[in-house]
């Protein structure tokens, strides 16, 4: 059972991660320039699906009253049960208190009887005991508090909020009340008036690490990110193993501010504390990829997987780690588990494609990016990719419209516009082709790989003088590809 205080109970209340939508995989294949990150698939925000509250259990039915024994006082059970419970032994303590009861009305008994029962979660009992309490003796603030906690663990949050401001009237220097208050609001996702009884609670308690977290997480929800940094961080200065708190500083860097190193910190910190959050080790191995700390990516990862086996995202993160730590193989394993879990997840298509062809197993990389385009059409990088693949499958014809749409894309795409270049000077295509390889060149002057091809166009239109004039270019730029234009080029042109 939980250890808590005697008489002046605090409840320490689950402060919740807000774990919002997962950012993407990266983005980040062979092949030519990154696109940047697409959006991915994402990870429920709701503070429900991501916090471990106690799973409500249900109730055991009332326990009878004892009868008393001949010759003890009320007041011999109440002194007995109170030792019973400062030892820890709260199922003999909860006997003597209800012997104590049935005896006499003792408004102490009978808000211990509620207290033991709200430790063991069996509110329904909890609830008529502690309101008896505060019959007796309406001036117990205690008492309000934890039919506070009863009602609240009910779910009855009117009823919750109503018994808190009856314990703040009877003592309005009474830090607890305010931090369920506001604990409450946070629930009801109402952020904003959750920030008032909470600063309130901190500036009663200076050291309330609960309620500066809980203040932390109101702050992030109202986007008011310098100011939940700022509640975490003095939340972790009063309690340095405040793993909850690690994680909602890890949330603010990674889903509002971008600081993913910042957040990565924070993550590694938090999770060394409070181990049983997928979303927190997914955001970690997020984190840690883009930061190209792949061993901790991936262990990251497979802990939110062992914590979650169907996590498609953490499948794809698991997939780009291996994938960059040279393990093809395991890369696309993940990728596939991530697609088996998530048929329409496109990163993962994306992933699977970028592997291939990273081991320049271009055939197989052809179906994973076509799949992929399908799903997420506006990805250039991914364009380009395939039109590369099927130029090199001599597929010219179908690299064209993919490498045209790359270039609409990302007009600047230096290495689409020469693909493109390539596929029209393969199709004869010339005019077409000339236009697209002037682009790029434009756009690059010293891209080698464009004058080669430009001078392979004016080969094919018997114009010397062109050809000859990317070979100057090319022996300044890259000599083997000087060499290859003129290898190319009919005795005639050469000299």
């Amino acid at each position: 059972m939980t250890n808590r205080l005697f008489t002046q109970f605090v409840f320490v209340a689950i402060l919740f991660l807000s774990a919002g939508v997962a950012m993407a995989q990266h983005d980040m294949g062979g092949g030519g320039t990154t696109s940047g990150a697409a959006t991915g698939g994402a990870t429920s925000s709701s503070r429900t699906t991501t916090v471990t509250r106690p799973t409500p259990r249900r109730t055991p039915p009332a326990r009878t009253t004892p009868p008393p024994r001949r010759g003890v006082t009320a007041e011999q059970y109440t002194a007995q049960a109170d030792d019973l419970f400062k030892a820890k032994n709260y199922d003999d303590a909860l006997e003597a208190y209800q012997r104590a009861v049935a005896l006499k009305p003792i408004a102490r008994a009978y808000y211990q009887i509620g207290w033991i029962y709200n430790d063991r979660d069996d509110f329904d009992n909890a609830l008529p005991a502690l309101q008896q309490a505060t019959r007796l003796n309406p001036n117990d603030e205690y008492a309000f508090n934890e039919i506070g906690y009863t009602y609240r663990n009910l779910k009855q949050f009117e009823q919750a909020l109503a018994a808190y401001r009856q314990a703040i009237q009877v003592r309005s220097d009474y830090e607890t009340p305010y931090y369920q208050i506001g604990w409450i609001y946070n629930e009801r996702e109402q952020y904003a008036q959750a920030i008032e009884p909470l600063r309130r609670a901190t500036s009663l308690k200076e050291n309330y690490a609960e309620a500066y977290g809980e203040l932390g997480y109101a702050y992030y929800k109202l986007n008011q990110s310098q100011e939940s940094i700022a509640a975490y961080r003095k939340a972790i200065q009063f309690k340095p193993d405040y793993g909850t708190a690690y994680l909602g500083l890890g949330d603010v860097n990674y889903y509002q501010t971008k600081d993913y190193k910042a957040a990565l910190a924070a993550y590694k910190q938090g999770v060394s504390y409070k181990d049983d959050n997928p979303t927190a080790f997914y955001n970690l191995a997020w984190c840690a990829n883009d930061l190209s700390q792949y061993a901790d990516a991936a262990s990251a990862a497979r802990k939110a997987i062992d914590l979650k086996s169907d996590y498609p995202e953490a499948y794809a993160e698991l997939g780009y780690a291996k994938r960059k730590l040279n393990s093809p193989a395991e890369a696309i394993s993940a990728y596939q588990q991530a697609i088996n879990l998530k048929p329409g997840y496109g990163i993962a298509y994306t992933g699977l494609g970028d592997t291939y062809f990273d081991e320049k197993q271009y055939r197989e990389a052809v179906a994973p990016y076509e799949r992929s385009l399908r799903i997420s059409p506006n990805n250039a990088r991914v364009r380009y990719n395939l039109g590369w693949v099927y130029n090199n499958e001599s597929r010219y014809a179908e690299a064209v419209p993919v490498l045209a749409e790359a270039v609409r894309l990302k007009p600047e795409y230096v290495d689409a516009h020469t693909e493109l270049g390539f596929s029209q000077y393969k199709l004869h295509r010339l005019p077409a082709a000339i236009e697209s390889l002037r682009t790029a060149i434009q756009l690059k002057r010293d891209h080698a790989l464009a004058h080669l091809y430009l001078g392979f166009v004016f080969i094919e239109q018997k114009n010397k003088q062109g050809a000859q004039a990317q070979y100057a270019i090319l022996k300044q730029l890259d000599p083997k590809k000087a060499e290859e234009l003129f290898n190319a080029a009919p005795p005639s042109m050469r000299n």
